[in-house]
């Protein structure tokens, strides 16, 4: 293998790929890239084995090849180099790298035949959606997934493909978003998939610049392919948990608050919350709520006022404020209408203008008062 590259370019292509690299991993060639060369194409792989992605940039090829070549320090040394000319070849498995202003560095690799092979999408369904609706969808869900690797089915976001419409569901037991895309065409016959949020970040990070995100979709795999980059992810293969039925129907407490002031005091009495439970209060009357908060540790505590629209009987109601927060931080628009029923039920959060061809959904669950 024997080829001439711009750094820029080189670059360019080694840092989108190398987001996949496992930071750690039990088997070495993972922390690898696998490097290929053929028509005059460098073509870079990596994977995590749930997560693939490939890319390619023009070069000055002299000779086809292929090694794996490990991520960090190519990354490192390629990072540090000035803008010129990239020369690589192979000697006995050792990648050397000169370039025009007399630079030299040597790195073992390793055979490209250890590398994983690259997934294969087969009976793929394709799908086609905006690229501005998709990174919305990716946006209001991705926050409320689950990290406990002990929920797998929560790992990730749901996607169901109704009549005219598309859901994007996402959860971690404590709070949850429903985004539906109405007038969504050609997907009726598609099952509902879980796709992990990773995959979901790097196709955004990966569509700047295009109109429309084409996706396949098959048995076990979701592809996104792009003119010179490919993103494949397994799809979860657990059952996510009839959502539609933790929903309450009946909330019938309505409060209107603006949605800057809501978060502002939120952030200052959180900072009293206990470090333990995060908890804060919320005692509705007669066109305010009290929000409050106490450490018992430190002996601190934190009460603010502040004026929105409810009427009704006085009712108090707790909530982790971190998840708050973060929640209210997702809606769009200058107030949010949230229907609530008692201190045990959950509350439901809609953005008071919701687009005409979307309609979303947050739901956080209350947390018993101490």
């Amino acid at each position: 293998m024997k080829f001439t590259v711009s750094k820029e370019n080189f670059f360019h292509v080694l840092q989108k790929v190398s987001n996949v690299t496992p930071v750690r991993s039990t088997l070495p060639i993972l922390s690898c890239i696998l490097f290929t060369v053929k028509d005059n194409l460098l073509k870079m792989r990596s994977t995590d084995l749930e997560i693939t992605m490939t890319a390619s940039c023009d070069i000055q090829m002299e000779e086809e090849g292929a090694i794996a070549v490990p991520s960090k320090i190519i990354k490192e040394i390629t990072g540090e180099l000035p803008n010129t000319l990239l020369h690589f070849y192979i000697e006995d498995e050792q990648v050397i790298i000169t370039t025009d202003v007399g630079g030299e560095y040597k790195i073992m690799g390793h055979p490209a035949m250890e590398f994983p092979t690259e997934p294969i999408v087969d009976d793929s369904k394709i799908i086609t959606l905006q690229a501005e609706k998709f990174k919305r969808i990716v946006e209001k869900t991705g926050f409320a997934v689950s990290r406990d690797e002990m929920k797998v089915a929560l790992n990730g976001v749901l996607f169901q493909f109704k009549e005219n419409e598309l859901r994007a569901v996402s959860t971690d037991g404590h709070r949850l978003v429903k985004y539906t895309l109405k007038e969504f065409q050609g997907a009726e016959d598609i099952k509902d998939i879980i796709v992990p949020p990773k995959f979901l970040n790097l196709c955004v990070n990966s569509i700047k610049d295009v109109d429309f995100v084409t996706l396949r979709i098959g048995h076990n795999h979701i592809m996104l392919e792009l003119q010179d980059t490919t993103i494949y992810s397994r799809i979860i293969e657990e059952r996510f948990p009839d959502y539609e039925s933790v929903i309450p129907a009946e909330n019938d407490k309505k409060v209107l608050v603006g949605i800057d002031e809501l978060l502002s005091v939120v952030k200052r009495v959180g900072i009293f919350a206990s470090k333990n439970t995060r908890q804060i209060s919320l005692n509705f009357s007669n066109n305010s709520a009290l929000i409050k908060a106490e450490d018992i540790e430190t002996a601190s505590t934190a009460k603010e006022k502040i004026d929105l629209e409810y009427k009704g009987e006085d009712f108090i109601i707790g909530y982790n404020s971190d998840y708050l927060r973060e929640m209210i931080r997702h809606i769009d628009g200058e107030k949010v209408d949230i229907h609530l029923k008692n201190a045990l039920m959950a509350g439901l959060f809609f953005p008071t203008e919701q687009q005409a061809d979307e309609e979303i959904l947050f739901l956080l669950m209350p947390i018993r008062l101490m």
